[in-house]
C-alpha cells in the first residue's frame, strides 16, 4: 500500500509493508537508508508486522518548493515547532510558510497511521562506518546529553546500536549485551525527533541503528527487538 502526502510541489509517499496484524509497527523515514527496510521486511515476512517507510527520491532530505523558495529538512527533525524550525533555518529557510507546510505533513503523517495510538514504536535507521556509534553516547561524547546510560557491548560493531526511551528496554539489551543507550526522556533537547516526540508522550520506542553494509546484524537486531517487546509490554499492556 502506498500512501501520497503533500508538502510543498513535492510529494512523500509512505509505503506499508505488513503481513498480519500490524504489530509492531517499525517505521523508516530516511528515504536513502535501505538496509534498514530490507531488514524490517525480512522479519515481518517471518514473523509479521507492519513496515511505514517514507519515499522521497532516495534522498536522507526530504525536498520541496513553496513560494519559488527552495526548502529541505531532516524528515526526521520535524515532529515539533523547535526540530522544523532548527532543520529549515539549518538549510537557510526561515519561511512560515514552509514551517506550516512541514507541520502539516508530519501531522498527517503521525495522524494517518494513529501512531500515538501504537503500544510501542521501532524506528530502523542506518548509519556510516566511523560516524554516529554508540560511542557518540558515553560521558563527554558528541551526544551524551541525550542519553541518561549506555551500554557499550564489547563483542558488537560500535556502529550497531540500539537508543531507546524505555528502562525496561535498556535493562533487557543491556543483559543480552547488546549496545544500546537510554534517552533522558526528562532533559533531551527537543530536536523534533520521534524518539524525542515518543518519549515526552510515554510511548515506548526503540531505534534500531546499523551501518550500512551489516544486514544480518540489523536482522538479528529487528528480531531481539521483537522479542523484546513481546516479553517486556506484554504484562502492562503497553
Amino acid at each position: 500500500m502506498k500512501v501520497p502526502f503533500k508538502i510543498g510541489n513535492a510529494v512523500v509517499t509512505a509505503e506499508v509493508f505488513q503481513r498480519g496484524k500490524p504489530v509492531p509497527t517499525m517505521i523508516n523515514v530516511h528515504d536513502d537508508e535501505n538496509t534498514a527496510v530490507a531488514a524490517g521486511k525480512v522479519i515481518i515476512e517471518q514473523s509479521g508486522g507492519r513496515l511505514i517507510a517514507l519515499s522521497h527520491g532516495g534522498q536522507r532530505l526530504i525536498s520541496f518548493s513553496l513560494g519559488g523558495q527552495r526548502c529541505r529538512v531532516d524528515p526526521n527533525r520535524i515532529f515539533s515547532d523547535a526540530g522544523i524550525r532548527a532543520t529549515l533555518a539549518k538549510r537557510n529557510v526561515s519561511s512560515e510558510a514552509a514551517h506550516r507546510a512541514v507541520k502539516r505533513f508530519a501531522t498527517q503523517f503521525l495522524e494517518h497511521f494513529a501512531l500515538d495510538r501504537e503500544p510501542a514504536i521501532i524506528a530502523l535507521h542506518n548509519n556510516s562506518e566511523g560516524a554516529l556509534s554508540i560511542a557518540s553516547y558515553r560521558p563527554g561524547a558528541q551526544h551524551a546529553a541525550t542519553a541518561m546510560a549506555a551500554h557499550i557491548a564489547t563483542s558488537r560493531s560500535s556502529d550497531d546500536f540500539f537508543y531507546v526511551t524505555d528502562p525496561r528496554f535498556f535493562d533487557y539489551l543491556k543483559q543480552r549485551d547488546f549496545n544500546v543507550t537510554l534517552q533522558d526522556n526528562a532533559n533531551v533537547p527537543d530536536d523534533g525527533s520521534l524518539s524525542v516526540y515518543f518519549g515526552r508522550k510515554g510511548i515506548p520506542y526503540v531505534n534500531i541503528e546499523a551501518e550500512v553494509t551489516h544486514l544480518n546484524a540489523q536482522i538479528e537486531m529487528v528480531r531481539v527487538a521483537c522479542e523484546m517487546l513481546n516479553e517486556t509490554l506484554s504484562d502492562t499492556g503497553r
